[in-house]
Formats: C-alpha cells, structure tokens, sequence
C-alpha cells in the first residue's frame, strides 16, 4: 500500500511536469480557449501557474478537475513578453456604433488615447481588430482579433497590452 501511494505520488508530479512541458506544444486556437472560458489573447502563463499552485493536487477533493482545468489554461496561455505591435485598426459598422454602448463609449471616449489606433468605419463589419507589426501594412497584416461582445474597458486594456505606445 505505502508503495503504491509513493508510486501515484510521483506519477502525479510527473504529470504536472508534462503539462508543463507540452503547454506549449499543445496551444489551442482562441476560440476553442474562449469555450473554455480563457481569453488567450491576454491570459498569461503566470496566472496559470498561480492557479496550479492554489488548486487541490495529489488525493485531495477535486484534484483531477483542477489538473484539467490547469492543462487547459496552460494550452491557452501567452508567455509574459508576448509580441507587441506597432499599431492597430480597428474595424467597427457604424450602426454598431448607435447600438453598442460599449463599442461606442470606447470610439467616443477611449480610442484618442491611443496614437497608433486608426478607426475604421465599414457597413456590416464584424467588430474586429487588425493588430500590425512595424513592417506591415492593413493588406498584408494577417492579425485578426474578433472583439464583439468585449466591454469598452477590455478593448481598452487589450490595446495596452499588445500596441506600443
């Protein structure tokens, strides 16, 4: 039995140890992150290990749940230092300027903030940032990211995040 217990023990950490190791082979795409209720776009990998370190491990209540919880936030996590870009466009449909409070409280009170933002209005665009890099331009920019439903604040933060200033 002692045996055993030692044996479960070890093969435990050795499974934290492959989580670790395979976090970041085992990436998964935003959408699947944001099922599982992470935002990869601005979720750090330190907050991950700071929720592995405050979650039941070995034979304690709800272990194997949190093990899971904590392989997924590690697939979904962005390692401290991410990319910066240089500027951003973000594309937004006038009418969803009216009808959006958060969409508009940001284009009316928060996007001035940033220099390096462009606002472009396009009829029946999907709310959606354009991230670019120093040496890109809007047509060869590949960096998408689908904002709709982000509250002004989040925009706004995510924009700090990721834009140079």
């Amino acid at each position: 039995g002692h045996l055993r217990m030692r044996w479960s023990s070890v093969a435990l950490t050795l499974a934290w140890v492959a989580v670790e190791a395979s976090a970041e082979s085992d990436k998964l795409d935003a959408q699947a992150c944001s099922r599982l209720g992470f935002a990869s776009e601005s979720l750090e990998c330190k907050t991950c290990t700071r929720l592995r370190d405050a979650m039941p491990t070995g034979d304690q209540k709800g272990a194997a749940d949190a093990e899971k919880l904590v392989a997924n936030c590690f697939s979904c996590c962005q390692e401290a230092g991410n990319e910066g870009f240089a500027r951003a466009v973000l594309y937004v449909c006038p009418s969803q300027v009216e009808v959006n409070q958060d969409v508009e409280d940001f284009v009316k009170r928060k996007a001035d903030s940033f220099k390096n933002l462009k606002i472009k209005y396009v009829d029946g665009a999907r709310t959606t940032l354009q991230l670019l890099r120093e040496d890109e331009t809007e047509e060869d920019s590949a960096e998408y990211v689908n904002i709709r439903g982000w509250k002004s604040d989040e925009i706004r933060d995510f924009l700090k995040l990721k834009v140079t200033s």
